[in-house]
């Protein structure tokens, strides 16, 4: 509706002195008035009229909407706006509104087979609302397709609205016509030779005695399908499907026709059109083996193997037809994957979206398809782990999108940040350390440029711990993280025997260097740690082999990794393996000399995955020796390998359980965990259980290692459990219980053990 001009022939611009709401009964005048334009001292334009109508209709509960616009006599308007309205008058704005009817009661009748909560649960309106013919229309759909749903496939369901003009109130009943609830009596199928009718009906959802469920109708028939082309009936095919309904609609029919075809196995496979690669080039890609019954899901395997194979080299477009030719001489169906080159396809354009805190440049660095270069898929999945293992990113998905050119594609990641930020709390038992409270405070994106920064504390009787730390991934334009570290610790040591045997307090910093190489694959890390070690409150008994006093350790440590997983936070595939080595003193000053030689690999296998939930085999083993040499006569105690707790054989105490009493010089630990997800988030796995099997012992000597079983000092110890994982790039938790199987007598066999950061 068009409002009253203002005075003749005066269209505006005019200075708003008042504003007013006239129609109104249960919409309060302040929504309406916070919506339009027109402010007190504010200019109103007469374009403004047409978008506040359309603003005030936009709420959903008005039918019509006018604005008036009047002149009011004896007012002047303000120096400050003369010489930008029209008028010489200020008006007076009024929205003329007439509501929708505001939802008194909503009535629900004829309901049986759900309950009147349920029907209501359904709708979008509720009491309160404004009435909307369109969502009751909506509402209705919803209803009868939740009863059909539960097996009333004949369910309707109407509406009737009484009126409060008065009020502008009204009354919905809604009444529901059920009908019939409708099972399934009988599948029968049609030309069935190989199964049972039993074992093809429980693969479907409307199976004897269900409810009917006409909407799973398709996924039965593709669920038949795939049972039967996964046990060896590549050819087979529904031909026709029919239902059919007793008089009163109760008891349902289902009749399906099948072709089942031959059962056949996999024959000999070959190739054609293939030129950028050889034959024997596919051989990994062949998921079946030749003899073997044919079974699509595997066939459908290799088909996507050797199609990434070729999108690898960029040839995107490249169309492949499989041909199965039934072998008369063998019994075996012979396949032949007919190939259709085209062309290679190249990256045009490079870019990433949906980032909001991270500047562009930290996402597009960690990107390894580059523009201008034949498209990889390799690349591309290298490029997703790489921005997600930053740590802040919840999900990254590829885009590739086609130009004008057919030869060009564009890239585009598409990422959703999680939080960067966090604050953590918690508390724990252990079997040695006692009870253990953790606060962190930590940030993974500090100023939107993957910069980390954590702040850290464990505190408890046996254990007292500040650590602050900061490091960023790249230095310049080079992929070299830098990272700096300070750290006060307090520990109960054990020795021999006894748990808390001294107490060793650790104060210093580190700073590390580390260049990466070949998109991440390869790092050498360098760093220099200077600390002051100091031995106190020796326990009586060890006077004579402890010395209290306080030692300045200035070492450096050199490694080489190759890092091939998937993920550093939570690995389902790939390896680490890494060789590295300490050395303190000598040049370096400080007041101990030793070297610390170190190897370690770990291998992470997905066994296989239910939904996106992967269950993960995870193998590691370190092996390390420590050795003085100069003025320093012997390995400082604080130095040595005392195996046994969280970190290394779980099921034991490092209090003299494994390797010498005094400490080993060289050490070997192997640690199997098998890893069930429990709870995950976009595509991390939040929490999971963890079976383990640990082995391993320190020796003094080389001489003295063995590779025997049992209690003795120098026999290799085993220990197995269970645990649970809280798995955040900032806060791993592992909360663990272990049992010992080689005990000595009079020792505790089992061992709870509660710890930050993740094992390998």
């Amino acid at each position: 509706m068009p409002a009253r001009a203002a005075g003749p022939g005066v269209q505006g611009p005019w200075e708003v002195a008042e504003t007013a709401v006239k129609g109104n009964v249960n919409l309060k005048p302040k929504v309406i008035l916070k919506t339009g334009k027109a402010k007190k001292g504010s200019v109103y334009m007469q374009s403004f009229v047409s978008q506040d109508i359309e603003a005030l209709m936009g709420l959903g509960s008005l039918d019509k909407v006018s604005v008036d616009i009047e002149e009011l006599d004896g007012k002047t308007v303000s120096g400050k706006l003369a010489q930008v309205v029209a008028s010489t008058r200020p008006v007076r704005i009024t929205y003329l509104v007439t509501e929708k009817p505001a939802i008194k009661t909503i009535t629900v009748k004829g309901a049986k087979g759900l309950s009147k909560s349920s029907v209501k649960d359904e709708m979008t309106l509720k009491e309160k609302d404004f009435f909307d013919e369109l969502k009751i229309s909506e509402d209705l759909i919803k209803i009868t397709d939740k009863y059909r749903e539960k097996g009333y496939i004949d369910a309707r369901a109407d509406y009737e609205i009484k009126h409060d003009t008065a009020a502008r109130l009204c009354h919905i009943t809604v009444t529901v016509a059920e009908g019939k609830k409708a099972k399934i009596y009988a599948v029968e199928f049609d030309g069935l030779k190989s199964f049972k009718k039993k074992k093809l009906t429980g693969e479907m959802k409307n199976s004897p005695k269900s409810i009917y469920a006409p909407k799973e109708l398709d996924a039965d028939l593709k669920a038949l399908e795939t049972y039967y082309t996964n046990n060896g009936y590549a050819d087979f095919k529904v031909t026709g499907s029919s239902v059919s309904f007793n008089e009163d609609r109760s008891s349902v029919t289902l009749r399906i026709s099948v072709s089942e075809g031959s059962r056949q196995r996999f024959g000999a496979t070959f190739f054609s059109g293939n030129s950028v690669y050889l034959p024997s080039d596919f051989t990994p890609d062949i998921a079946y083996r030749r003899g073997k019954l044919y079974k699509q899901e595997i066939f459908d395997e290799t088909l996507r193997a050797i199609q990434d194979r070729y999108a690898d080299k960029g040839y995107l477009k490249a169309a492949i037809v499989p041909e199965k030719v039934y072998n008369g001489k063998t019994g075996q169906t012979d396949i032949t994957f007919v190939i259709t080159e085209n062309t290679q396809i190249f990256v045009d354009h490079v870019d990433v979206e949906g980032n909001k805190a991270t500047k562009n440049y930290v996402l597009k660095r960690e990107v390894t398809q580059k523009e201008g270069e034949v498209f990889s898929s390799s690349k591309v999945r290298r490029s997703q782990e790489k921005i997600f293992n930053l740590g802040f990113i919840d999900d990254v998905a590829p885009v590739i999108t086609p130009t004008s050119d057919p030869d060009k594609v564009d890239l585009v990641f598409d990422v959703t940040e999680g939080k960067p930020g966090m604050l953590t709390a918690g508390a724990g038992i252990s079997s040695t350390d006692g009870l253990v409270g953790t606060v962190s405070l930590s940030h993974m994106n500090l100023f939107g440029r993957a910069q980390k920064l954590s702040l850290s504390t464990n505190f408890g009787k046996k254990v007292q711990d500040f650590n602050l730390s900061w490091s960023m991934p790249w230095v310049g334009d080079h992929p070299t993280t830098l990272g700096m570290n300070l750290f006060n610790t307090r520990h109960y040591k054990s020795y021999s025997d006894t748990l808390s045997a001294y107490t060793e307090k650790r104060t210093g910093g580190k700073v590390t260097l580390a260049p990466r190489f070949e998109d991440d694959k390869y790092t050498f890390t360098t760093s220099y740690t200077y600390e002051k070690v100091r031995i106190y409150d020796i326990d009586e008994e060890y006077q004579d082999e402890l010395t209290a006093g306080t030692s300045v350790t200035s070492s450096i440590y050199v490694e080489f990794a190759r890092d091939t997983r998937d993920n550093v936070w939570d690995p389902t595939r790939g390896c680490r393996t890494s060789l590295g080595v300490e050395f303190a003193g000598g040049p370096l000053q400080g007041a101990v000399n030793y070297y610390k030689p170190t190897f370690s690999h770990s291998y992470n296998l997905k066994l296989f995955s239910i939904d996106d939930y992967p269950f993960v085999l995870a193998v590691g083993n370190r092996l390390g020796f420590v050795s003085h040499f100069g003025d320093t006569k012997r390995v400082p105690v604080y130095e040595r390998y005392f195996l046994g707790g969280a970190e290394t054989i779980r099921g034991y105490s490092n209090n003299g359980q494994i390797g010498p009493a005094n400490g080993g010089k060289v050490y070997d630990v192997l640690n199997i965990e098998f890893k069930i997800p429990l709870a995950r988030e976009k595509r991390r796995t939040i929490v999971q259980w963890a079976f383990f099997f640990d082995v391993g012992n320190s020796w003094e000597h080389f001489n003295s290692v063995s590779g025997r079983f049992g209690s003795g000092t120098n026999d290799l110890k085993t220990g197995a459990g269970f645990g649970i994982r809280f798995t955040t790039p900032a806060f791993p938790i592992r909360l663990d219980w272990g049992y010992g199987f080689n005990h000595r007598s009079g020792e505790q066999r089992s061992e709870i053990y509660f710890t930050l950061g993740n094992l390998f």
